[in-house]
């Protein structure tokens, strides 16, 4: 009985062994729904899992990302797809930045450093990169 309530509480299916799963599960969804909202930090998170912050690491202790780095790693994909849309109508790496949840410019360009290991100018200039470095961040992520 109790596997069915957290399961429906959680809006994610759980068999008794699953709960911390299917609990990981509803945080990654809530944090996928709104990581583009610059405010989301690992505080919201706390705050919408009803855990401490200790337990909340916990929880994520053997994921590919704690939840700092899996908000990190969905702003940077966003990041990446938004620079190689092929638009003429390119948008300012500001307003990327923005778009993608990232709280300023630098921080954009430090994300996309470390995933791609390049500078953003370069991967601005070379959309091939771009879409071999977010298929590889999507695969890491599990989307």
């Amino acid at each position: 009985m109790m596997t069915a309530l957290v399961s429906s509480l959680l809006e994610v299916p759980a068999e008794p062994g699953d709960l911390k799963l299917a609990r990981v599960a509803a945080i990654k969804k809530f944090i996928r729904k709104n990581y583009r909202n610059r405010a989301l930090a690992v505080d919201e998170v706390v705050a919408y899992s009803f855990l401490s912050r200790r337990a909340l690491y916990y929880l994520f202790e053997e994921e590919e990302f704690q939840v700092s780095g899996y908000i990190r790693a969905l702003r940077t994909l966003e990041a990446l797809e938004l620079l190689s849309n092929a638009n003429p109508w390119k948008r300012s790496l500001t307003d990327i930045a923005n778009a993608s949840g990232f709280t300023s410019l630098p921080a954009m360009r430090r994300a996309v450093r470390e995933s791609t290991g390049i500078a953003l100018r370069d991967v601005q200039e070379n959309p091939e990169v771009l879409r071999i470095r977010a298929a590889e961040l999507r695969k890491l992520i599990g989307l």
